[in-house]
């Protein structure tokens, strides 16, 4: 074995492998499971004396939980305070319904919207354009451009 990372050599690990398939496995020895297991217990009982001993004093823990009942009891209460008092408040009016709402709401139809506009048709544009250099419908759109960058 090298000394500076006591890792097996080649040789050694060659070695190491035929022995291993010539011979099998090694079993654990028999009482191992149960010297594991006893091992973790003592682990445990040794975590929770430390943890003990670590905890806040029991009184600083019944403080806080009093602390944090007393938060909690003043939210309810405002909340309750809110919700009786909200009613009576001077010029609030009454919040109206969904269907007050939507009863109350106009749409005007897609068709009465374009039917207020004037639209050419087909043959009108396809007129135009043999008429000119190109289509009007051009000329609008650059003029819509030119006023909406100037703005």
């Amino acid at each position: 074995m090298s000394k500076d990372y006591e890792y097996l050599s080649d040789s050694e690990l060659d070695k190491l492998i035929e022995d291993v398939e010539k011979e099998g496995l090694v079993n654990a020895p028999d009482d191992f499971m149960s010297e594991v297991l006893n091992n973790i217990e003592d682990f445990s009982e040794h975590q929770k004396i430390a943890s003990v001993e670590n905890h806040r004093p029991a009184n600083r823990n019944i403080l806080d939980y009093s602390i944090y009942c007393m938060k909690v009891f003043g939210s309810i209460a405002a909340a309750i305070l809110i919700m009786v008092m909200v009613p009576f408040i001077k010029g609030v009016e009454r919040i109206p319904d969904k269907e007050e709402v939507v009863a109350q709401t106009t749409v005007t139809p897609r068709e009465e919207i374009v039917s207020r506009r004037y639209v050419r048709s087909r043959e009108e544009v396809l007129n135009e354009t043999d008429k000119t250099d190109g289509p009007a419908f051009i000329d609008d759109i650059e003029n819509w451009f030119s006023s909406f960058i100037s703005r």
